[in-house]
């Protein structure tokens, strides 16, 4: 198994990481995350998500290389890998796998090591991923959840609340 990264060169890069890392908490620890479908507003906040990433990356993309000759290579520190819990949403489950792979995809890709932009196949490589998030809530999401699972329901622990303000 690849050692897991810590830092990355590419500040396009950690702000798209940093994006996922609070997209796979908000999808685990959503209302949604304890029933077997998802929740309209849920749904709506994760066509959200897919739509920042989707702007970031056409932004950033829409620029040149940049020449930094003075601070490439520098290296950011990313924050730890967000800890998630099986919930009994699947739906839930599988979204956060998937904005899970973009996170590993983005680190481990060779535009990592820019300054900035994305490479054409890393480029593909996220607008594939956003697109397969996108056709989950619109084909499957939509159309096959909730399901009636009396017997095997609730089946895991609930996710743990979100965070309660600022101050401890």
């Amino acid at each position: 198994m690849a050692v897991e990264q810590t830092t990355v060169f590419n500040k396009d890069i950690l702000f798209m990481v940093d994006m996922l890392d609070r997209y796979i908490v908000e999808v685990n620890r959503s209302q949604s995350s304890g029933v077997s479908g998802m929740l309209p507003f849920d749904i709506a906040r994760v066509r959200s998500y897919t739509a920042a990433i989707t702007s970031f990356h056409d932004w950033a993309n829409s620029l040149p290389v940049g020449d930094y000759p003075e601070t490439h290579p520098r290296q950011f520190p990313l924050e730890p890998r967000p800890e998630s819990v099986n919930v009994e949403s699947e739906s839930a489950n599988m979204l956060v796998r998937e904005f899970e792979a973009m996170r590993w995809e983005l680190i481990n890709s060779q535009s990592g090591r820019l300054a900035n932009t994305l490479m054409v196949h890393d480029s593909q490589r996220l607008r594939t991923y956003v697109q397969r998030v996108e056709s989950f809530l619109t084909d499957y999401v939509e159309t096959q959840t909730p399901i009636d699972m009396p017997e095997s329901s609730p089946e895991e622990k609930m996710a743990p609340a979100g965070l309660h303000g600022v101050n401890p």
